[in-house]
């Protein structure tokens, strides 16, 4: 309880009054001072059994019309206060405008019930905000007293990233079936999809046999179903400097995000385990192993809606020590190259002569992505053998890292997605049309190289109006050559 400017002022006359009373030995000052103070004490019991009645009787509302917007945008948060019977006390709640909106609060006057307001609270980066700190102030009708009772935090609100216009997913300008994020099971068993219906053989369950089918063909048939599987995966996100191409809202990171959001929601919707690695210049930023926890998940999406390009950096990752060189997967390689180029060095033959330099040469070559951030990350992940699926974000930027990337993580039964976003329609504004489909035709090079690699599937991500101006450009070109 804290005592209000008013209140302080009626202390001090009653103070001054008793004192002037022991000074000039009036006893009618020591009477009113006396009864000054008698009557602060009794307003004080009793604006503090209100106070404390308020507080059980009080029902705070906050209610947002979305739980989900998106950045920048705002949302109508109904905020209402309601006592059960008339308060002989004002009553304040006030909800903080953290971390950027300006604190709403709602009054209710001595003998009211109820009051309501509307705020219009918005953020401008993504992430999830608690709706504000929750204070009520209570203050008796004579502004002698009050009081401020803490009822909180109100309810989160979850701030998405603008998803870009026009997204476009898929090969070689042909979009993809949706649904890129979700699986079959890959094996037959009992579960809730219909595979097949097939002859009896001896071993199969009677409950497996299909009646209809059978009365319908004259022999015993069944039925198999899909079997219910979780599929783990890693989700390598790059947010490396040149993800930032492109205009605001629509760069290359913003359509990476849509389709990394993508996998979330399957994996959320399929209970199945996702971990992630996000990537920048320096190296890994973040990184999870799969799991399908609510807390995994979750944490998993909003690494995806915070993701930010890092600063420019030389593309190389942080400083490698001895143990970030694990000797497995492509490391061996080197290891290999190595040992076999050293015993070739004091070997005196042509034999040696010829091939030591190629040895030497393909060591280099590996070599050069040991320490790159993309690379770096997909190898270390791969060489703990923790992921049944990996899927990489990233752009065509950097072609021969990533190509080494993918090499390693589909090596054995790994399976492997791709998802590139072309940086032939994030560089310019299209003026040269012509040469922008000359450098997309090398980017579709590229991603059929890495489709036909085994256990790969390579995708395009980007803003569908561009890329179908450019083909269309492309098939311009083809009718005049004609």
């Amino acid at each position: 309880m804290q005592l209000t400017r008013r209140s302080r002022a009626v202390t001090a006359v009653g103070g001054f009054l008793a004192l002037l009373g022991v000074v000039a030995a009036e006893p009618l000052y020591l009477v009113g001072g006396a009864g000054i103070g008698g009557w602060l004490v009794a307003r004080q019991v009793r604006f503090a059994r209100a106070a404390a009645a308020v507080d059980d009787e009080l029902t705070l509302t906050l209610r947002p019309v979305r739980r989900r917007v998106a950045d920048g945008e705002s949302v109508s948060v109904t905020v209402a206060a309601e006592v059960e019977r008339p308060s002989p006390v004002a009553l304040a709640v006030t909800v903080d405008g953290r971390p950027t909106n300006d604190p709403v609060t709602v009054e209710l006057a001595p003998g009211e019930t109820w009051a309501s307001d509307v705020a219009r609270p918005s953020w401008p980066v993504a992430g999830e905000y608690a709706l504000g700190d929750v204070t009520v102030t209570v203050a008796d009708d004579a502004e002698l007293f009050e009081q401020s009772i803490d009822r909180g935090v109100g309810p989160t609100v979850r701030v998405e990233p603008r998803a870009p216009r026009n997204v476009h997913v898929g090969e070689g300008g042909e979009p993809m079936a949706p649904g890129f994020g979700e699986h079959d099971a890959g094996r037959f068993g009992s579960g809730v999809e219909p595979v097949e219906v097939r002859q009896y053989v001896p071993g199969d369950s009677v409950r497996q046999i299909d009646w209809k089918a059978t009365a319908r063909l004259g022999e015993p048939h069944v039925r198999e179903f899909e079997a219910a599987t979780d599929r783990e995966t890693m989700l390598f996100l790059d947010q490396r400097a040149g993800m930032a191409d492109g205009p605001d809202g629509e760069r290359k990171l913003d359509y990476a995000r849509a389709v990394a959001l993508a996998f979330v929601r399957s994996a959320q919707e399929l209970r199945d385990p996702l971990g992630i690695c996000a990537v920048g210049d320096g190296g890994i930023l973040t990184t999870s192993e799969p799991g399908a926890s609510d807390a995994t998940l979750g944490a998993v999406r909003t690494t995806v809606t915070g993701a930010t390009p890092t600063a420019g950096g030389d593309g190389v990752g942080a400083a490698a020590t001895s143990a970030d060189r694990t000797v497995t997967g492509r490391g061996m390689e080197v290891a290999t190259a190595q040992r076999r180029a050293d015993a070739l060095a004091d070997e005196d033959s042509a034999f040696a002569e010829t091939l030591t330099p190629f040895l030497g040469a393909r060591r280099s070559y590996v070599r050069r992505f040991d320490e790159r951030p993309l690379f770096r990350a997909v190898r270390t992940h791969a060489a703990a053998g923790s992921a049944v699926r990996t899927v990489v974000v990233t752009d065509d930027a950097h072609r021969a890292e990533l190509r080494e990337a993918v090499r390693v993580a589909s090596r054995g039964e790994g399976r492997v997605a791709v998802f590139l976003t072309p940086t032939a329609l994030f560089d310019g504004d299209l003026a040269d049309v012509e040469a922008t489909y000359d450098r997309y035709v090398s980017f579709e090079e590229f991603r059929r190289e890495l489709a036909a690699m085994d256990g790969v599937e390579a995708y395009e991500v980007g803003p569908g109006d561009r890329l179908t101006a450019v083909l269309e450009a492309g098939r311009a070109r083809r009718r005049d050559a004609a």
